[in-house]
């Protein structure tokens, strides 16, 4: 079995990597962007970005936040969701160790990140996020065996309609849609992974 330090290192590590391609999905999917191609480029010259000019948070500090080439800035954006997404791993590996727990845990807070984010820079929640993260959450639910999925299916109808009402009753009130779909399905999403008690 692995030194607790080292799966701590490893988890933050991945954290940070996930985090980097969580910056690729909160600049791409709003746009309707393919996340796989083309690579990474600068936004101001449009050249690509080499491997090592690409490891999370450190290629930035290495670069002083600017593109090699041009020197156009980066966005500080990018090694703070990085460093965000290295903690919430971090943080759920030392709480709950390298376990089920502890990755549903990762996903469900890297998730949550990715919806802010995105949501407060483009006011948009993807449905790559959403209902992704709904068939994510109801996957990862099964390592409870059936009560752990039950549990999941009743906190997304809850999630679900709970927000759905609001939304039925403020668009009956001010005459005009009161909550976009996007905060309807994520609380469906939520529901799968905190259940109905959460």
């Amino acid at each position: 079995m692995l030194p607790e330090s080292y799966v701590l290192v490893a988890a933050a590590a991945l954290g940070a990597a996930i985090g980097s391609f969580l910056n690729v999905c909160i600049y791409r999917i709003p746009k309707g962007l393919s996340l796989v191609t083309p690579g990474s480029s600068c936004p101001h010259c449009g050249a690509p970005v080499a491997w090592f000019d690409n490891i999370p948070l450190l290629s930035w500090i290495v670069l002083g936040g600017r593109c090699r080439r041009c020197r156009g800035p980066i966005s500080v954006q990018y090694p703070l969701v990085e460093a965000a997404g290295a903690l919430i791993w971090l943080g759920a590996a030392w709480w709950q160790g390298a376990t089920l727990d502890g990755l549903t845990t990762a996903v469900f807070g890297t998730l949550l990140l990715g919806i802010a984010i995105t949501d407060a820079k483009h006011y948009l929640i993807p449905d790559e996020y959403t209902l992704g993260g709904l068939l994510a959450g109801l996957a990862l639910a099964c390592r409870g065996g059936w009560p752990g999925l039950r549990t999941a299916l009743i906190g997304t109808a809850v999630g679900f309609s709970m927000l759905y009402a609001v939304a039925w009753l403020g668009a009956k009130a001010f005459r005009k849609e009161a909550m976009g779909g996007g905060d309807i399905k994520m609380m469906a999403m939520v529901g799968a992974f905190v259940g109905w008690q959460g």
